[in-house]
């Protein structure tokens, strides 16, 4: 369906080519995926349930390092270790396995384009994953093992199949309802509460059962055998998952913060995306938007009163939000669609200037201010040879200044310096930045170092004080060491690691320090102790 005209929008002309687009997708997912160590955070923490169906085959619960893991359903872990297990032999297990954030977000953006092209016409599907790419919030999940990532293309499946109802309707709610039941499979009840609603705006009653019907089987083809095999993790995962999708009233009381996120995370879709809901406000009546209105409105309802504050979370609101922005791409009024594409031009010039401003504190102590800084966080930080890395940021820093300078006028034209200004300023940031960032989030370095530490010792049990699950997985990956909670000064463990700066108070006289390892500086310093009890020490 072509957009109405518009007097006062410029023409639209064909969107552009698809294997560019493409071209820019690939650099987009690839660069920066692999190459680092599971970083400390999600990177790490998600990365835990793929090497352990890897080594432990606990395919139906995630679990970490010989332990429970239910923040989340196996979904994204089973793409994990399937990227693992047909790339390992070309990459590092972890790299790997960080591929399938590459598929999923990949498979998310053919899903939606196509959405985007039966909802509004072809002029839309391209539109619509150049905003996705352009996105603030989107870049740094992308690259990191994110399970959130599956629930956006089971939400790109739902919306697929919703737009393919308008033509198909059984087909389509197939599609749909195997989308519902995958939401499921990657965030629980949260997922499906993001997306089941949405069946009831399918085009009759049939389409809206088959969708019903298909989705309760693709849900229960993990419930049924993981309820037969482990009744009472599965109960477990039940309660906390049912009370993490309740309402969390405490949220809404820090609004500012959680409008302040929702406003830059999203950006640049929620401003194109109210004026294209301005500008359809007498269509809104129609099939497509009341789908594609609904979707945005659950993504936001259960992101707002659903879950912890933290960006993450907000990343299924990007998918309902892409596909409205892009009825609103080519019919911006021509001051606006400049406006839109000189504050992108000026933004990521502005980063990446930063970017640069940090490489040259690295190599040249210049400004001296920002050096100390960055000394500071990262002590013992040793740069490698800085000339391959600079003339590769120049010629890419020089590519994106000249195709500001060259890009033709264009509806496309805002659209493209987002998602191309994203894409070379997250390149920038790789290229110049990146060893730094691996020396201060990897743990490869302080797992080694116990790992000597007890190389003369056969500790039979490690418990654990404070110690995260990023953490764990590291040494689970890098020592296979696992540790154990901490039972007490009396318990079972006689050795104990130990994350903070202070002895804690849970260890008495008898335990001893045997170990300690400090990384980081200011308020990133970290510091970890191993402790043993006294007479392990005879």
């Amino acid at each position: 369906m072509n957009p109405r005209p518009d007097p006062f929008a410029p023409a639209a002309p064909h969107p552009p080519r698809p294997g560019l687009v493409w071209a820019l997708v690939l650099v987009y997912l690839l660069v920066g995926l692999v190459g680092h160590d599971p970083w400390r955070g999600d990177d790490a923490r998600h990365f835990g349930p793929v090497l352990a169906i890897l080594n432990d085959q606990q395919w139906l619960i995630p679990h970490i390092a010989g332990e429970p893991f239910l923040d989340y359903p196996p979904l994204y872990y089973w793409v994990g270790a399937l990227t693992a297990t047909l790339s390992g032999w070309l990459l590092p297990l972890h790299d790997a396995a960080r591929l399938a954030s590459a598929v999923l977000l990949g498979l998310s953006l053919a899903l939606t384009a196509g959405a985007a092209q039966r909802v509004h016409g072809a002029h839309a599907g391209a539109a619509a994953i150049l905003l996705v790419l352009g996105t603030l919030g989107l870049v740094v999940h992308a690259h990191e093992t994110q399970p959130l990532l599956a629930l956006m293309a089971a939400q790109a499946v739902v919306l697929w199949g919703a737009s393919v109802t308008l033509t198909r309707p059984l087909g389509g709610a197939a599609a749909a309802g195997f989308g519902v039941g995958l939401a499921f499979l990657a965030n629980g009840v949260s997922g499906a509460l993001s997306t089941a609603p949405i069946l009831l705006f399918l085009p009759g009653i049939a389409p809206s059962l088959l969708a019903a019907m298909v989705a309760g089987a693709t849900a229960s083809a993990w419930l049924i055998p993981t309820w037969q095999a482990e009744p009472a993790l599965l109960a477990q995962w039940w309660q906390g998952n049912l009370a993490n999708a309740a309402l969390h009233a405490e949220k809404l009381r820090d609004a500012e913060a959680l409008l302040g996120l929702l406003g830059w995370f999203t950006w640049p879709l929620w401003p194109i995306a109210g004026w294209a809901l301005w500008r359809e406000r007498r269509q809104l009546a129609q099939a497509r938007w009341r789908i594609l209105c609904a979707a945005a409105a659950l993504a936001l309802a259960v992101t707002l009163l659903t879950g912890p504050l933290r960006p993450a979370n907000a990343l299924p609101v990007l998918i309902p939000l892409a596909l409205i922005a892009a009825a609103g791409v080519t019919t911006l009024r021509r001051g606006a669609a400049n406006a839109f594409d000189w504050f992108a031009g000026m933004s990521f010039a502005a980063f990446a200037l930063l970017v640069w401003l940090a490489w040259t504190s690295m190599t040249l102590a210049w400004p001296p201010g920002l050096t100390r800084h960055l000394d500071k966080i990262a002590p013992n930080f040793l740069l490698g040879d800085p000339l391959m890395p600079s003339l590769i940021g120049l010629a890419l820093t020089a590519a994106w200044i000249a195709r500001l300078a060259t890009a033709k006028r264009s509806p496309y034209r805002g659209a493209i310096s987002w998602a191309t200004g994203m894409t070379m300023l997250w390149c920038l940031a790789v290229i110049l930045l990146e060893p730094w960032f691996d020396h201060g989030k990897r743990y490869r370095p302080a797992v080694a170092s116990l790992a000597a530490a007890l190389a003369g010792e056969t500790p039979t049990c490690l418990a654990r004080i404070n110690i995260s699950r990023s953490l764990r997985v590291n040494l689970d990956y890098f020592a296979q060491l696992r540790t154990h909670p901490f039972a007490g000064p009396d318990g079972r463990c006689d050795w104990v690691l130990v994350y903070g700066e202070q002895r804690p108070t849970a260890l008495d006289s008898r335990w001893r320090e045997r170990w300690h390892y400090q990384r980081g500086g200011g308020d990133k310093r970290e510091d970890l102790r191993l402790y043993a009890r006294a007479f392990t020490l005879d």
